[in-house]
């Protein structure tokens, strides 16, 4: 099943109306909001309103909807644009090793053990057109390729083992980040703040089901594919996670239940072999320190365009993140 959000006329509703997406991308159906107003409506209760939202689905893709419109998915917003919580964490180590060895240090054993995670900004997520907002070139801007899962209710304290059974959905996004401004924030030991705006979102969420042959209850084995300006950036794939997404979850609430509609994301896509590219300017600028003693892509300029994607059977699965830098 695949699920978007659309504006709603009604102005409370600030996720918009959850429609259900047909597996082409093509066509969509708003729901009833007697079922649900939008999609964190929809996952607080999940085990009522997925099987009928999977019934929609069904008669959607058999053309059976008479109410069905070919939908856009340019118009479409962030699945969830006001959320409960957002975590992004640092799941792919490769990714570590690489910043570590461009400064001529080593991984610490206990970075295989504990994920790195940082609690990012939940409410005004973009979607997948908006523009990417450089505000000042010094500022150092990136863009990131990360996959993410969102999940209902999770308890306090689940377990990495059981954690996977609360993931309702995933999609995509960009994690756009200022990289001069991390280096101040990391100096004061406090974590992130300003270096993290709002990320922008892939139009579409997909349940588990939707990615049979992928996902194998721990890791989204498929590509990430990154362009910049038109020419291929990268397609690492997610089957060098370190830690799961149940590692992810079970971090993000050993002290504190997750609340449904929570984002939980996988850090920067990465792989082992630079023949796979990379998911952000950062890691290039890595891999160009460790093999020339200087890093040489610069950070995003304006009218830099960015685009990423995820294709199975060469259909797209979130949606197409399109952003051109401003």
């Amino acid at each position: 099943m695949k699920l978007a959000s659309l504006p709603s006329k009604d102005k409370k509703n600030r996720n918009g109306d959850l429609v259900v997406v047909s597996k082409d991308n093509k066509r969509g159906v708003r729901v009833d909001s007697q079922l649900a107003r939008n999609l964190v409506e929809a996952l607080e209760s999940w085990a009522h309103v997925a099987p009928q939202l999977l019934e929609i689905s069904h008669g959607l893709n058999l053309n059976k909807i008479v109410d069905s419109f070919d939908l856009d998915p340019r118009e479409c917003l962030a699945p969830i644009t006001n959320g409960p919580g957002f975590y992004d964490g640092s799941a792919f180590l490769t990714h570590v090793v690489r910043a570590r060895k461009a400064r001529g240090d080593v991984m610490p054993e206990s970075a295989k053990i504990t994920p790195l995670m940082y609690q990012g900004v939940s409410d005004c997520m973009l979607s997948s057109q908006v523009p990417l907002d450089l505000m000042d070139e010094k500022f150092g801007g990136d863009f990131e390729g990360e996959f993410a899962a969102i999940t209902v209710d999770v308890p306090k304290a689940t377990s990495s083992s059981e954690a996977s059974r609360y993931i309702a959905l995933f999609t995509m996004f960009n994690d756009i980040t200022y990289r001069e401004i991390v280096k101040t924030e990391l100096e004061t030991k406090f974590g992130f703040l300003q270096s993290k705006p709002n990320s922008a979102f892939a139009p579409f969420v997909v349940t588990p089901d939707e990615l049979e042959g992928v996902w194998d209850g721990k890791r989204l084995s498929v590509d990430i594919e990154v362009s910049l300006n038109g020419h291929w950036f990268g397609n690492p794939n997610g089957k060098e996670m370190h830690f799961t997404f149940g590692d992810l979850i079970a971090h993000a609430c050993r002290t504190r239940p997750l609340s449904a509609g929570t984002i939980v994301g996988t850090g920067t896509i990465s792989n082992e072999s630079k023949e796979k590219g990379f998911a952000c300017l950062t890691e290039k600028r890595f891999q160009e320190m460790i093999e020339s003693g200087k890093m040489i892509t610069p950070w995003l300029k304006a009218r830099d365009r960015v685009q990423i994607d995820c294709k199975l059977n060469g259909v797209s699965v979130f949606g197409v993140i399109d952003q051109t830098a401003k």
